[in-house]
């Protein structure tokens, strides 16, 4: 049982709480930690990047090695191991080599995970008019392929105005099916069918307000201005 402090009109009282009920630990959680640290070492890509192409957030590998997230799931660990070049039961624990044999045999009670390579819209773009803002283009729609599901499409980052994080000729990978929360990043669509890549500082009932990274412009756009925010899970530089 552990003791928690808190504050009452007459004065400090402790209560009682129950271990493991709001933080539950993995139990393989040290050796997920250390599998998952030395894999990036060796992949030398920083952790941000690595989260992001796993389309986890920026935050999931600083959080999972720095302690604050102590019960990864399955899911996110099953995204995380490609990325690092292994399985996901090498970072659990449930095999000692990164990879599996060529074989193809699974550890048991290993399901496998199967990525299937499909083509989605990449969108090419152009010069950006006064305000940030570009038209996609129908005429400028061209395949991308990789291994995502159908409802991504991707576009090319016309300018420098949201760099360093996303700089002119990267890719950028969009999901319109995924929240997007404050201090992410984003597709804003106006109502006049144009759209800008924005960070997003917060939304309100009656303003969607977003930064330009490259010299740090804030703007307040007008509900009524903004038909959808399509969020960004990922960047790739083209071929």
């Amino acid at each position: 049982m552990v003791l928690s402090f808190g504050r009452t009109g007459n004065g400090t009282m402790a209560k009682a709480v129950q271990p493991g009920r709001k933080h539950r630990v993995h139990p393989k959680l040290e050796t997920i930690k250390e599998r998952v640290e030395e894999r990036v070492l060796g992949l030398k890509t920083s952790r941000n990047e690595l989260s992001r192409r796993a389309g986890l957030g920026l935050s999931y590998l600083n959080d999972l090695l720095s302690g604050k997230s102590l019960n990864p799931t399955r899911e996110g660990l099953t995204k995380l191991a490609p990325v690092l070049d292994c399985d996901y039961a090498y970072l659990v624990g449930e095999q000692d080599t990164p990879r599996t044999a060529a074989t193809g045999v699974l550890p048991q009670n290993v399901e496998p995970v199967t990525l299937v390579m499909k083509s989605i819209t990449l969108y090419q773009t152009g010069l950006t008019d006064p305000d940030g803002f570009f038209a996609l283009n129908d005429s400028r729609r061209a395949p991308f392929v990789m291994p995502l599901s159908n409802d991504v499409y991707c576009i090319a980052v016309p300018d420098d105005t949201m760099a360093p994080r996303f700089r002119v000729g990267e890719v950028v990978i969009v999901n319109p099916n995924k929240q997007v929360g404050h201090g992410g990043f984003a597709v804003v669509h106006q109502t006049d069918g144009r759209v800008a890549i924005r960070e997003v500082v917060t939304i309100s009932i009656d303003k969607i307000t977003v930064r330009m990274l490259g010299d740090g412009t804030v703007v307040d756009l007008p509900r009524s201005q903004v038909k959808a925010l399509d969020r960004i899970i990922g960047s790739c530089e083209l071929g």
